[in-house]
């Protein structure tokens, strides 16, 4: 929901080469393979991270490639992996928790838990801050190379 990333892209050759000039490649992002694979009418970008010590969030890809008369558009939908989501939907629950509390004081405390309502949005949001750098260094980063690199190869 709020982690996927689309986007699309033009080309000039038609679906079939495209497919073809894709599949079965491998793409390697920060020291971590991901391999290519065709999925129907789909091509899916999977990330290979058994061997990983490091947690991180990782996406799958799943490209569309569909014919528009003079060539093709691409079109991208990335998601985290099922298994990495779990954190950052902890965190956003939260996050939502924590500002749900503190405008229930400020509300409801009639003044007397003020600060403890400022304080509970602050730690709100510094943990939605460290949530989005987490995730620009490692996810979003993932995504912006992935389409930069079907962008280049197509």
């Amino acid at each position: 929901m709020i982690f996927r990333r689309y986007s699309t892209f033009q080309s000039t050759k038609n679906p079939n080469d495209l497919k073809k000039h894709l599949l079965g490649q491998h793409l390697q992002i920060h020291d971590l393979d991901f391999e290519i694979f065709d999925r129907g009418e789909l091509i899916k970008i999977i990330p290979h991270a058994e061997i990983e010590k490091h947690v991180y969030t990782l996406p799958i890809t799943r490209v569309k490639i569909i014919s528009n008369g003079t060539g093709s558009t691409i079109k991208t939908l990335s998601k985290p992996r099922r298994i990495d989501i779990g954190g950052p939907y902890m965190i956003m629950i939260f996050v939502t928790f924590s500002i749900i509390a503190a405008a229930l004081l400020y509300i409801y405390g009639n003044g007397a838990y003020n600060s403890t309502a400022y304080i509970l949005v602050g730690i709100g949001i510094l943990a939605f801050i460290f949530l989005w750098i987490r995730l620009e260094q490692g996810y979003f980063d993932y995504i912006r190379k992935i389409n930069k690199w079907i962008k280049s190869h197509v």
